[in-house]
C-alpha cells in the first residue's frame, strides 16, 4: 500500500496532462505504473542492464608517425611527452596547458597557423549560449521591463476600486493590506519609489525589503498568522542581471513575483508549524483579488503578454497562474474575490482544484522538511503566483533523485545532493550510469533515475520544440553516445571521447541554466595568406539538426511578435535564418564526412570561410562562425565565464541547516588535438577550442555571480569532475590522476600522480578583506565522511566563529566568513586563523581582515 501510495505521488509529479496533450502525448499512465512497479528497488547493475551502453574502445595507441600536420602542431604548441601519449591512447588529447580565452582567439591563431581546424559542437553551443542571453536581454530590457512596470501600475491604480467594493466589509480588509503589501514590494524592487496605498502597510514593507536585502532563509510570517521558512538567499542577482541596475532591479521584482507563493491549498512536511485554514482562505481571496484587479484594469493582455514570451523562452509556469483562476472562476460562477468569504464558496473552489493537474506543483522549490522516519512524503503546496518561475525537465530530474523522493525497501534514503550526472542519465546518455556507480551503491537511488529517464524518453518531438529551453536541450541530447558507434572515425569510438562529450553537454546545460537563472525553476532537497587547409566537423548529424530546428522555431516565433521598432524583428528574423542555414549545412557536412563521401566545392569553400580577419590587417573577425554570433564579431574575441547555481541543499541528513548550493560552471577554452582522415583518407591531426566545465559547492546559502566566479575558477583546488581526467591534460601538460571511465576493456596502467592523502586548506579569497571571504578547502578520499571542523580563531587562540562541524563525503568545498562572531557580532580588524580539522588531519590559514 505504501508503495502506491508512492506511486500516486509520482505521477502527481507529472507534467500536466494538459501540456503532454498539446505536445500529441498518449503517454501511458497504466504503463508507467507498471514499470514502476516492476522496477522497484532496483540496483545500479541492474539499470545498466536496463540502459546497455555501446562497446567504447580503451584505448587505440596510434602511431604517431606519418600524421600530416602532426609534426606542425608539436612544434607550434610544445606538445609534452604526456600530452603525446594522451593523444595515442585516445586518438585526441585536450590540454588545459593550452587554454585560451575565446574562440575567436583560438580559431584565429589556428587560421594564422595554416593548421587544419577541428569544428567541436563546443563551438558551435558557445555560440548558442552568447546569442541566447544577448537576445533574452534585449527582450528584457526592450519589452518585459516596460510591460511589467505598466502591469505592476495598472493593478496598484486599481487598488482603491478594490477598495471601495469592500468598504462595508471588514473580513476583506487584512486582504486588502495583502495586496497592498505585495505590489508595493514589487514595485520597490523594481527601483520605483511607491509607498503603499495605506500607511499602516509601510513596516511589513520595509520587514520584507529588508530581509531581501539580507539574502538569507527566514521565518516569516507572509500573508498568514503561521510562519513559513523563506530563502531569501534567492535574490541576489546572478548571471547577466549583475550588469545594471536596472537589471537587477528587474532580477528582484522577477524573483518576489515568480517565487512569492499565494498558497490555495497547505504542504504536507515535517517540522514546520502548517498552514491554518483561516491562513488558506486568506491567501487565496487575494489571489482571487490579484485576478479581478488584472481583469477591471486592462492588466490582463499585458500579462497574457509577458506570460506568452516566456512560455517561449523557458516553458509553463510551474503553478497556477491567473488563466486558471479564470477557468476555476468560471466552472464554479465566481464573479469576485469576496465571494470566498463563504465558506462554501471556498470549499467549491479547493475541490474543483482538486481535480486539476495544474494544481500540482512539479518541482518543489522552496525549502520543505521530511521526518526520515515518516514513510509520507514531503509535497509544496498548491499556490498562485503571479508570474511563476518555470517547469524545466532537468530540475524535475534533480528534485526527484534527492531525499524524501528516495524510497529502498520501503525506507527514505538520506541522498541530500543530486548529481549533474543524473540530469545527462534522464536526458538518454547511458554512458553516465557507469560513472553513477559509486553513487548509486552509496544511496540506492537506481529506481528514482530509471522512473525519470522513462519519463524523458516518452516526450514526442513536439514537447523538445515547445520552447527554445527545450529546443536547447533537444540539442545536448544529440551529443549522447549512438548506440552504434562503427560508422564513425576511430577517436569517436573511445570511452574517453564520449567523456569529452559529456563535458560538452554539460558545460552547455551550465550555460543554458545561467541564461535562465530568473525563469527557470531550481529543484531544492527536500597579414600574410592564412586559410584553414583543412577542417573536421564534429561528424553528429542529428545534433545541427536539433539546432537547425531551433533556429526555425525561433525565426518563426520573432516573426508574430510586434515590436516598436520594426528593424528588431528583422535584425532578429534575419539572425535565426541565418544561423539554420549554417546548421543545416553543418548536418550535410557531418553526414557526408561519415560515409566518407567527398565534399562539393561550395562545401569545401563554406567550411575555408569559418573566420577570417576583415580587411586583412585589423584585426576584426568575419565568416559564418561569426555569424553564429547575435553581435557578431565583438562576442566572438569575449571572454566568458559563467556560474549557474542548479539545486540547493537546505539541511543536512540530521536536519541541521547547511545551505550547501550546487553550482555548475564554465571556464576557459582548452586546445584539443584530434586524429581523423581527411577527404582523401589521409590521418590528419586537426586542432580547435573546446568548451570546460566545472561544478562547485558552496554553503550557508552562497550564490555565486559570475564576476566572483572568473576570480574563483582557477584557484586550487581543481573544480572539474574527475571523469575528464581520462583525456584532458593539466596545466603543466601532464597526465592527471586517473579518474572513472566508461569504457570497462581492461588498459595497460599509466603512470599517474599520488592521490593527496591529507585534506588541503586554500588561501581565502580575498585577503585581506573587508566584511566577507571565500573559504575554499578539499577533503580526500581517505578522509570521506572523517568529522570535520572548520573554525576561525583570533591570535591568542580564542574561538571567533565556527563555521562547520560535520562529516564531509571526499570533494571541494567553499564556505563564506561574513566577518561575525558566534554572538552574531563583527570582528574587529585584525589577522585571524582558519583552522580546518578532518579526522586527525588539521591545517591553518592566516586571514586577514581590515575594517
Amino acid at each position: 500500500m505504501r508503495y502506491f501510495v508512492s506511486i500516486l505521488l509520482a505521477l502527481a509529479l507529472l507534467p500536466s496532462m494538459q501540456a503532454r496533450a498539446q505536445a500529441g502525448s498518449d503517454f501511458d499512465l497504466q504503463a508507467y505504473t507498471s514499470f514502476l512497479d516492476d522496477h522497484r528497488d532496483l540496483t545500479g547493475a541492474q539499470l545498466r542492464s536496463l540502459h546497455p551502453t555501446p562497446a567504447f574502445r580503451t584505448a587505440l595507441y596510434l602511431p604517431l608517425k606519418k600524421i600530416a600536420y602532426l609534426d606542425t602542431i608539436i612544434q607550434i604548441y610544445q606538445l609534452t611527452a604526456d600530452e603525446r601519449a594522451l593523444l595515442s591512447d585516445n586518438g585526441f588529447v585536450v590540454s588545459e596547458r593550452l587554454q585560451r580565452e575565446n574562440f575567436g582567439e583560438a580559431f584565429y591563431e589556428i587560421y594564422k597557423h595554416d593548421l587544419p581546424v577541428f569544428v567541436s559542437s563546443d563551438a558551435i553551443l558557445h555560440a548558442l549560449h552568447r546569442s541566447y542571453d544577448t537576445i533574452l536581454e534585449d527582450m528584457e530590457r526592450g519589452l518585459l521591463i516596460p510591460r511589467l512596470e505598466e502591469l505592476l501600475l495598472k493593478l496598484r491604480r486599481e487598488w482603491p476600486n478594490l477598495a471601495n467594493r469592500s468598504a462595508g466589509q471588514p473580513a476583506m480588509q487584512t486582504m486588502l493590506n495583502d495586496m497592498d503589501v505585495y505590489l508595493t514590494v514589487a514595485l520597490r524592487l523594481l527601483g520605483l519609489a511607491y509607498t503603499p496605498q495605506r500607511a499602516e502597510n509601510s513596516a511589513t514593507v520595509e520587514a520584507l525589503l529588508k530581509l531581501i536585502t539580507d539574502e538569507q532563509p527566514a521565518p516569516y510570517a507572509l500573508f498568514a498568522a503561521t510562519p513559513r521558512l523563506i530563502d531569501f538567499s534567492q535574490f541576489r542577482p546572478r548571471g547577466h542581471y549583475t550588469n545594471e541596475a536596472i537589471l537587477k532591479n528587474y532580477f528582484r521584482a522577477m524573483i518576489w513575483l515568480g517565487r512569492t507563493e499565494l498558497m490555495l491549498s497547505p504542504p504536507q512536511q515535517h517540522g514546520m508549524p502548517a498552514p491554518s485554514a483561516a491562513d488558506i482562505q486568506r491567501q487565496t481571496i487575494m489571489a482571487y483579488l490579484l485576478w479581478e484587479a488584472a481583469k477591471s484594469s486592462g492588466a490582463l493582455p499585458i500579462w497574457e503578454e509577458m506570460e506568452d514570451l516566456i512560455r517561449f523562452f523557458v516553458g509553463e509556469s510551474d503553478n497556477v497562474t491567473l488563466a486558471h483562476l479564470q477557468l476555476l472562476a468560471d466552472e464554479i460562477g465566481l464573479t469576485q474575490a469576496a465571494e470566498l468569504l463563504d465558506a462554501g464558496r471556498l470549499q467549491a473552489l479547493q475541490q474543483a482544484l482538486a481535480t486539476k493537474s495544474y494544481a500540482i506543483q512539479r518541482i518543489n522549490s522552496q525549502i520543505l522538511l521530511s521526518d526520515p522516519a515518516v514513510p509520507e512524503q514531503a509535497m509544496p503546496p498548491t499556490a498562485f503566483l503571479l508570474l511563476g518561475q518555470r517547469f524545466v525537465i532537468d530540475s524535475y530530474v534533480m528534485g526527484n533523485v534527492v531525499h524524501d523522493r528516495i524510497l529502498y525497501q520501503g525506507e527514505k534514503i538520506l541522498r541530500m545532493m543530486p548529481s549533474s550526472l543524473d540530469v545527462l542519465f534522464a536526458l538518454g546518455n547511458e554512458a553516465s550510469a557507469i560513472l553513477l556507480q559509486d553513487e548509486l551503491g552509496r544511496y540506492p537511488y537506481a529506481s528514482n533515475l530509471a522512473a525519470v529517464r522513462y519519463l524523458v524518453d516518452s516526450y514526442e518531438p513536439a514537447f523538445w520544440s515547445s520552447s527554445l529551453y527545450n529546443a536547447w536541450l533537444a540539442a545536448i541530447r544529440a551529443l549522447n553516445p549512438p548506440g552504434n558507434l562503427a560508422p564513425f572515425p576511430a577517436f569517436m569510438q573511445t570511452g574517453a571521447f564520449w567523456q569529452q562529450k559529456m563535458n560538452t553537454q554539460l558545460a552547455s546545460w551550465a550555460q543554458l541554466r545561467h541564461d535562465n537563472l530568473l525563469y527557470a525553476k531550481q529543484s531544492y532537497t527536500i597579414g600574410a595568406t592564412c586559410s584553414f587547409p583543412y577542417s573536421f566537423v564534429e561528424p553528429l548529424p542529428a545534433f545541427y539538426r536539433a539546432l537547425e530546428r531551433f533556429a526555425r522555431q525561433a525565426e518563426a516565433k520573432f516573426g508574430t511578435l510586434a515590436f516598436a521598432e520594426e528593424w528588431r524583428k528583422t535584425y532578429l528574423t534575419r539572425y535565426f535564418s541565418g544561423m539554420a542555414g549554417i546548421m543545416d549545412t553543418l548536418a550535410v557536412i557531418a553526414g557526408k564526412q561519415l560515409q566518407h563521401t567527398p565534399l562539393d566545392s561550395a562545401e569545401t569553400r563554406f567550411l575555408q570561410s569559418m573566420l577570417y580577419e576583415r580587411d586583412g590587417c585589423v584585426t576584426e573577425f568575419d565568416g559564418w562562425y561569426v555569424d553564429l554570433y547575435y553581435n557578431g564579431s565583438g562576442q566572438v574575441a569575449e571572454k566568458d565565464l559563467v556560474i549557474a547555481d542548479v539545486h540547493t541543499q537546505p539541511t543536512d541528513e540530521a536536519g541541521t541547516p547547511v545551505g550547501k548550493v550546487l553550482h555548475a560552471g564554465t571556464g576557459p577554452l582548452d586546445l584539443g588535438v584530434f586524429i581523423a582522415e581527411n577527404q582523401a583518407g589521409q590521418p590528419m591531426a586537426f586542432i580547435g577550442p573546446l568548451l570546460s566545465y566545472y561544478e562547485h559547492v558552496t554553503w550557508n546559502f552562497q550564490r555565486l555571480t559570475d564576476e566572483e566566479w572568473q576570480q574563483l575558477y582557477r584557484q586550487p583546488p581543481s573544480f572539474r569532475p574527475a571523469w575528464v581526467n581520462v583525456y584532458l591534460a593539466d596545466a603543466e601538460g601532464r597526465r592527471r590522476t586517473a579518474g572513472p571511465q566508461i569504457a570497462t576493456a581492461v588498459t595497460e596502467p599509466l603512470q599517474e600522480k599520488a592521490l593527496p592523502q591529507t585534506p588541503a586548506l586554500h588561501q581565502n579569497f580575498p585577503n585581506p578583506f573587508n566584511a566577507n571571504t571565500l573559504i575554499r578547502f578539499e577533503i580526500s578520499p581517505a578522509y570521506a565522511h572523517a568529522p570535520a571542523q572548520l573554525a576561525i580563531y583570533n591570535l591568542r587562540g580564542e574561538l571567533v566563529r565556527e563555521l562547520l562541524d560535520q562529516p564531509l563525503p571526499a570533494g571541494d568545498y567553499l564556505v563564506r566568513w561574513d566577518g561575525k562572531d558566534n554572538t552574531g557580532r563583527d570582528a574587529a580588524s585584525s589577522i585571524y586563523l582558519c583552522r580546518l580539522q578532518v579526522g586527525k588531519s588539521a591545517a591553518t590559514r592566516k586571514l586577514t581582515m581590515l575594517r
